[in-house]
């Protein structure tokens, strides 16, 4: 029957829109029912003896109400729309809106109909709301991934266009043929035809497929079934994006805008209108000492707990290295840490010895293309391949996290050499203390393109939060499982 259903579903956005928030609305009717039974249970476990049939049915009928206005009210917030389901979106508030208003409402229905009879108990009414939201939160989430996972299996693709020709447009397009939150796929790019007549003479973006002009596009959108359409273009104006909104009606097309600030995180965007005109005010950037305290903690703490964790470890990987060819098993490298202040990190030797004397295969490395990178390095011996996949090579470097000159998190410590190479913009990201582990590593690590790096490291900073810290960890520990992108 599911195989059936997906079959359905393959080329049919409407139908994957409906099924997609049928199944959402069957999760919260479910964990909705879950949530006031449980604060039942909770509340009256220890007091059977004060509740008679005729109470029980008045907590089943204002449990029944209570579900019904929770799944109204995310209805009215579009929250069983499938283009709500980004992070951002405000799922989250909306469910402790709808919750908190709920419990509020049956308030008021208990003191006006049956306040004579009997009133809800209030331990009762609290329990609902931290449950229902809690269990709301966690359930939406597991069912939206099990949803998307589900037409991932199943071949079933976003198809996106995207609107702009130029780097922004190709970082863009690389970004959503990465695996993510679902199975997406960039048909191809259109733009203004003025804009594709330079494109054509300069002969740049020979590798991208390109579908026609801005003109044509419901003709586009119809041909090759596009789903979403992406405008990353500054030559599209207000009027532009209102005729493209028109030409499009009635084809239930999603529509997003990247406005081209990569740097800067949406949290320190703040939107609001003056006199009619939509404005973008850049909060300044500030990290408390509070946070501060609790990064040195987190590196402190965990540096310690990861280096015990290790131990046992650390003699294994030095035997191994040792049997696999001659030399130390710690390498110690001079790189850039804070502020450009050069340190020695230490890494388990992962190439044969003398590796760095090879003048041949190093000056591959000064290429910024290659990302200073070689993907077939001779030079990396059996053990190093491992090593370098699962990451386990930078373990060592918890001593450089103990000794307060490297964080867990944050930039990577840059080569000598690379780091002299580093434009004005990227030297932005020497500002803070260089870590092992960031947000480029967990976002292909070897996969991405050096610009991009270096675009990831300003926008972890940017974006930093103690929150953010810690799902960076969580994610490198599920990198380091898998190994994919590294070398």
């Amino acid at each position: 029957m599911v195989r059936n259903c997906m079959s359905a579903l393959q080329n049919n956005f409407r139908k994957r829109e409906i099924f997609f928030g049928i199944i959402l609305l069957i999760n919260d009717i479910v964990f909705g029912a879950l949530s006031f039974f449980l604060s039942f249970i909770l509340r009256f476990s220890l007091d059977w003896s004060t509740l008679s049939p005729q109470y029980v049915r008045y907590y089943f009928f204002y449990s029944i109400g209570g579900i019904l206005i929770i799944i109204t009210i995310l209805f009215l917030r579009k929250l069983y729309n499938y283009k709500n389901l980004y992070k951002g979106m405000g799922e989250n508030e909306g469910i402790i809106i709808s919750v908190i208003l709920n419990i509020f409402l049956l308030i008021i229905f208990n003191y006006y109909f049956h306040r004579n009879i009997y009133q809800l108990s209030r331990i009762w009414l609290i329990y609902c709301v931290i449950i229902s939201i809690v269990l709301l939160i966690i359930s939406r989430n597991m069912t939206r991934r099990f949803i998307l996972w589900l037409f991932k299996k199943n071949a079933i693709n976003i198809n996106i266009l995207i609107i702009g020709i130029h780097e922004e447009g190709k970082r863009i397009a690389d970004t959503f043929s990465k695996t993510g939150i679902e199975k997406t796929k960039v048909i191809g790019f259109i733009d203004k035809e003025e804009n594709l007549k330079l494109i054509k003479k300069s002969n740049n973006f020979k590798d991208i497929k390109i579908l026609g002009n801005l003109s044509e596009l419901k003709t586009i959108i119809i041909k090759h079934n596009i789903n979403r359409v992406i405008i990353s273009s500054s030559d599209i104006k207000y009027f532009d994006i209102f005729n493209l909104l028109e030409k499009t009606k009635g084809l239930n097309i999603e529509f997003q805008m990247s406005p081209s600030l990569f740097e800067f995180s949406v949290s320190r965007m703040k939107i609001f209108e003056y006199m009619g005109i939509p404005l973008i005010q850049i909060q300044e950037i500030t990290v408390k000492n509070i946070d501060k305290f609790l990064k040195f903690l987190i590196d402190f703490f965990m540096g310690i707990i990861l280096f015990i964790i290790f131990i046992f470890f650390y003699s294994i990987v030095g035997i191994l290295i040792k049997i696999d060819s001659k030399g130390p098993v710690l390498y110690s490298q001079e790189r850039y840490a804070k502020d450009f202040r050069k340190i020695n990190i230490y890494k388990f030797r992962t190439m044969r010895t003398g590796a760095d004397r090879e003048e041949k295969i190093i000056k591959q490395l000064h290429d910024r293309e290659s990302g200073f990178k070689i993907k077939d390095d001779p030079r990396i011996t059996r053990i190093g391949h491992f090593l370098r996949k699962t990451s386990l090579d930078e373990l060592p470097q918890i001593l450089n996290v103990l000794k307060g000159e490297l964080s867990l998190v944050g930039p990577r410590a840059l080569v000598i050499k690379e780091g002299d190479l580093l434009k004005d913009w990227e030297k932005k990201r020497m500002q803070v203390k260089q870590g092992i582990t960031g947000l480029w590593q967990i976002s292909g690590r070897g996969d991405t393109s050096y610009e991009e790096r270096m675009k990831l490291d300003l926008y972890y900073i940017q974006n930093w939060s103690i929150w953010f810290e810690l799902r960076i960890i969580f994610l490198t520990i599920l990198r380091i499982l898998f190994g994919k992108g590294a070398y």
